[in-house]
C-alpha cells in the first residue's frame, strides 16, 4: 500500500452530508472514522477538516460553530449543552481541549419531498469524538426491540435508558475515489427524554480516531451532567 493511502483516522475529513466534500478531503489522500450501524448511524464530518484553523489551534477550547441553514434549529441548544468547560474531564481525557463543536449532520429530503434535520451536535476533545441527537419519535423501547442492536437495559437520572455498541469504518480517499477499511467501536447511550419509556431519546455516542477504545464511563458521565441542560427534559418524580 502506497503511503498516502494508509488509514489515519483523523488525516482529513470525507464528504459531508448529501454529497458535500470538505475542502481538506480535496485532491489528497484522507481518512475518518464513521458509525455504521445503530438506530440512527450518521456519518460524522469533523470541523477540523475545514479550511479555517479552529481556536483550540492557538490553545483556547473551540466555541460551538454558528448554525447554518442545513443545521437543524435544536442544534445551537445542543450543542451548548454538551460543549461543556469540564467535557474533557468527562471524556477520561483532562489535559486534552475542545478542538471542534459543531452540528452533527444535514437535512433528509424524502421521496414525498419532506425534510427532516438531524438534531445533533458533536464534539472534538483530543482523539476523542462524542455526539449527542435528539432522536425524535425512536424510544427506549424501540431501540430495546432491534434484536441486531443487542442493547442493554439502563437507568440515568431515573430515566429509562439503552447502552448499545456499533462498528466504525474507515473511509480512505484518493484521487476522488473513495473506499473503506476496518474501523473500530462506537458505543452509544440513548436515554428517554421523559420518566416513560416510550418518550423520545436523547443519545450519546463516543468513539476514538485512534486505536484505543472508547470509555464506556464516559458516556454515563456526560449523560449526568448534560441531560438536565437539554431543553425538554423532564426530571423523573420520586415519592
Amino acid at each position: 500500500m502506497e503511503s498516502d493511502t494508509v488509514v489515519r483516522p483523523g488525516a482529513a475529513g470525507p464528504e459531508g452530508p448529501g454529497g458535500r466534500r470538505r475542502p481538506g478531503a480535496v485532491g489528497q489522500a484522507s481518512a475518518a472514522l464513521v458509525l455504521a450501524g445503530g438506530v440512527l448511524g450518521a456519518m460524522w464530518g469533523a470541523g477540523l477538516f475545514s479550511g479555517t484553523p479552529a481556536p483550540a489551534a492557538a490553545g483556547k477550547p473551540a466555541v460551538c460553530n454558528p448554525p447554518k441553514a442545513t443545521d437543524s434549529p435544536e442544534y445551537p441548544a445542543l450543542c451548548a449543552a454538551l460543549n461543556r468547560r469540564d467535557l474533557p474531564a468527562l471524556l477520561g481525557v483532562p489535559t486534552e481541549h475542545v478542538s471542534v463543536a459543531q452540528s452533527g449532520g444535514g437535512p433528509t429530503t424524502y421521496w414525498d419531498g419532506t425534510t427532516e434535520f438531524d438534531a445533533s451536535a458533536q464534539v472534538q476533545v483530543g482523539p476523542v469524538m462524542v455526539r449527542i441527537s435528539h432522536n425524535h419519535d425512536v424510544s427506549v423501547r424501540d431501540i430495546a426491540g432491534l434484536a441486531s442492536l443487542r442493547a442493554e437495559p439502563a437507568t440515568v437520572l431515573g430515566h429509562p435508558a439503552a447502552r448499545y455498541r456499533s462498528t466504525t469504518l474507515a473511509l480512505v480517499f484518493k484521487g476522488g475515489k473513495s473506499s473503506t477499511g476496518t474501523g473500530g467501536t462506537a458505543r452509544h447511550l440513548a436515554v428517554a427524554i421523559g420518566p416513560d419509556e416510550g418518550a423520545d431519546t436523547v443519545e450519546f455516542a463516543v468513539w476514538r480516531q485512534d486505536d484505543e477504545p472508547p470509555d464506556e464511563g464516559a458516556l454515563l458521565r456526560i449523560a449526568e451532567q448534560v441531560l438536565p441542560a437539554v431543553q425538554g427534559w423532564l426530571p423523573a418524580t420520586h415519592g
